[in-house]
């Protein structure tokens, strides 16, 4: 029996993208064709695999224009031409956020067969940085594209919640950004790589080192709180490394680690005191996020210290698996740190140890099984 193409479409280069390998990966295992498709951006191959999974990064000759918003719209139709052209003819469409439904949507156009699953990372219009021109225009076609979804899946209860309210979707499925279960061995890989005292209360923020994640506070006031006991170390890449580099040479307790692949980061994490949450509430977007570090930190055993998140707030209560920053400021993340760092971690080991076993990508690609698992009956 000839078996499903799906295309598992993304608006990057793939070589970051966790939620896509999983997502991947998961359907793979379900005994589906699949072939992540994203953008050859930077250092990539244009043809490459992920654990056996094809990948087709597509070469977009007008990625050489500047940057802006009318280069930008050149560059995206060129995009969509290319993508409808090479892969209308799969059978399903897994469309990794707003501009991939777009796609999806003018390729069913072209090939009514085509089913499509809507996965939204984020609340799509409240994205920090939508100017309120965007935000409408975003909403205004977005509310006319996402029935032709036959799913839509979202990463959080309170997005879930938003895209039930503005568009009346029925019954939005939440697939959380977990990682696989991983048994933990607790061992120093950080303190030992970057020389921190064994004394020291070591706190970690890792990911991407983007616009809005806080970056900036977080920095400014582990320097200059200076104190020996406490150390900071930034793990990833991203568009605020070459700060956090400059701020790793001249202070001697916060330290730089360059981003760690997949397999082998929750042994990393876990080498840690406390993760930190620090993305700063500028929009909905935010407001409502469950980054992937969330449940990285649960998946490794580690409490968490979090900006006052919606959801992320409410996910460390009911677990009771870490603390809350009250708001955003330099007073209160320094007294937020100091604090965690006189408690006794282990009164969380108990929620994490629970958190852990829901938490964990084994039970939400059930979930996803759910969705595809019609489409090979």
């Amino acid at each position: 029996m000839k078996k499903l193409k799906v295309a598992n479409l993304v608006l990057n280069n793939f070589t970051s993208d966790n939620r896509v390998y999983k997502t991947s990966r998961s359907l793979r295992d379900m005994g589906l064709d699949v072939q992540i498709v994203g953008l050859l951006k930077g250092d990539v191959k244009e043809h490459d695999e992920a654990d056996g999974i094809p990948v087709h990064r597509v070469r977009i000759r007008t990625m050489a224009l500047p940057e802006g918003k009318i280069f930008g719209a050149i560059k995206y139709l060129e995009i969509i031409f290319r993508v409808v052209i090479n892969y209308r003819k799969s059978d399903i469409w897994h469309c990794n956020d707003f501009e991939m439904l777009l796609m999806g949507a003018i390729a069913k156009f072209t090939r009514p067969k085509l089913r499509l699953v809507y996965d939204s990372h984020e609340y799509q219009a409240e994205r920090y940085g939508r100017s309120g021109i965007e935000k409408r225009f975003v909403q205004f076609v977005e509310k006319r594209i996402i029935k032709k979804a036959d799913h839509f899946i979202t990463v959080s209860k309170g997005i879930a919640e938003e895209y039930k309210r503005l568009y009346g979707i029925k019954n939005p499925v939440i697939i959380y950004n977990s990682p696989h279960f991983v048994p933990i061995e607790k061992k120093d890989i950080l303190r030992s790589k970057l020389g921190i005292p064994d004394d020291a209360k070591l706190f970690l923020y890792q990911g991407g080192f983007a616009v809005s994640r806080g970056m900036e506070l977080l920095l400014e006031t582990f320097e200059k709180m200076n104190d020996p006991k406490l150390h900071l170390v930034m793990m990833g890449s991203g568009t605020y490394q070459k700060l956090i580099e400059e701020v790793a040479a001249r202070s001697e307790v916060v330290h730089f680690h360059p981003f760690v692949q997949y397999h082998d980061l929750i042994p990393y994490t876990s080498s840690v005191d406390v993760g930190v949450i620090s993305t700063q509430n500028l929009c909905l977007n935010n407001w409502f996020c469950m980054p992937n570090k969330l449940f990285e930190y649960i998946q490794a055993e580690i409490p968490v210290l979090t900006n006052n998140l919606h959801d992320c707030r409410q996910v460390v209560k009911e677990w009771n698996i870490g603390e809350l920053i009250p708001e955003y400021s330099e007073r209160s993340l320094e007294k937020a740190v100091r604090e965690m760092a006189e408690k006794d971690l282990s009164i969380y080991s108990e929620g994490l140890k629970k958190a852990k076993d829901h938490f964990q990508w084994e039970n939400e690609e059930k979930k996803l099984q759910a969705i595809y698992q019609p489409y090979l009956s």
